[in-house]
């Protein structure tokens, strides 16, 4: 049965309405700005309306869920988070970060269209139609690509990085080190003093040699460093230890957060914010949650519906 027969079926969506919307997906979006942190720098983001969401949402799960996702990738995966990220680079003398530049952008309808017909034996019906679906229409740029802000674009990525992740994969093992990305976020790290030094332009070569997505290094974001002088990964500190930890400012903001909402005066959104970092805290570094818990106690964690209790 074809992808849009399948559509007909299992969406809430007459036949009409299912063409119209499949004609005019890639100009239902929202656009707007919001700031970077170096000044005078903005993130386009382009949310789809929630008719193009629904349908993005089911082609994830319904129709690309099965496709191969490299073991390398940690980004938007269930059971993954930045921790199994950090966790694989903890125990290195040595780190290497990369970056790309406009990651989401970078994969443009074409893209989306030659991986699933060559990798997901889509007929050329089916990937048109799926890559459609998922493109939106950058004007700025003049292309269709997927968006920052769309629900499909993070699983896409994953999937269309394969052959990326594993070129760089092989690589990494001959030189004995350990890679992870998360989303455009390239970590390297080894215990062997120059081996990283190599790894940027065998990086950059993968990425010319490679006949899609054509992604570019940031070269701005290139940071060596080691345990000596400090290594941080998607904003978690690797300690001298062999742990990761969320930094002295994260953990300084974290006890302000919980003194304000202790005393009755967090705002209701910052409450919502307040539960949702302190449940990651606890798949991060559990020993801090329990630090908080002896200083406030355990009834402000329940009145934060978070099951927290303090160590015996």
């Amino acid at each position: 049965m074809s992808i849009f027969n399948r559509m007909l079926t299992e969406l809430p969506y007459s036949k009409d309405e299912l063409l119209n919307l499949i004609a005019t997906a890639q100009f239902r979006y929202k656009v707007y700005k919001i700031p970077k942190r170096k000044p005078n720098q903005f993130r386009t983001i382009a949310q789809p309306s929630p008719e193009i969401k629904l349908i993005q949402r089911w082609l994830v799960k319904s129709v690309l869920a099965d496709l191969p996702l490299h073991k390398v990738a940690t980004a938007y995966r269930k059971g993954k988070s930045i921790a199994d990220h950090a966790n694989l680079h903890k125990k290195y003398q040595f780190l290497l970060k990369m970056d790309f530049k406009d990651f989401f952008p970078s994969i443009n309808v074409l893209d989306v269209r030659n991986y699933l017909i060559e990798t997901a034996n889509m007929s050329e019906d089916d990937a048109r139609l799926v890559s459609s679906l998922v493109c939106w229409k950058d004007k700025e740029k003049n292309r269709l690509c997927l968006s920052i802000g769309a629900p499909s674009s993070p699983h896409l990525s994953n999937i269309i990085m394969y052959e990326f992740d594993e070129q760089v994969s092989i690589m990494c093992k001959e030189l004995n080190v350990s890679y992870s990305r998360y989303a455009d976020d390239l970590a390297f790290s080894t215990s062997q003093k120059n081996v990283l030094e190599k790894i940027p332009n065998i990086i950059k070569n993968i990425c010319l040699a490679l006949e899609y997505p054509k992604l570019i290094i940031n070269d701005s974001k290139t940071v060596s460093t080691s345990r000596a002088k400090g290594r941080v990964v998607v904003g978690l500190v690797l300690t001298s230890e062999g742990n990761i930890s969320l930094g002295r400012e994260k953990k300084r903001q974290l006890r302000y957060e919980l003194y304000k909402f202790s005393k009755g005066v967090l705002d209701h959104e910052s409450i919502s914010k307040l539960r949702g970092d302190l449940a990651f805290v606890w798949s991060v570094e559990e020993r801090f949650i329990h630090t908080l818990l002896r200083q406030f106690g355990n009834e402000v964690f329940t009145n934060l519906e978070l099951p927290f209790q303090k160590a015996d």
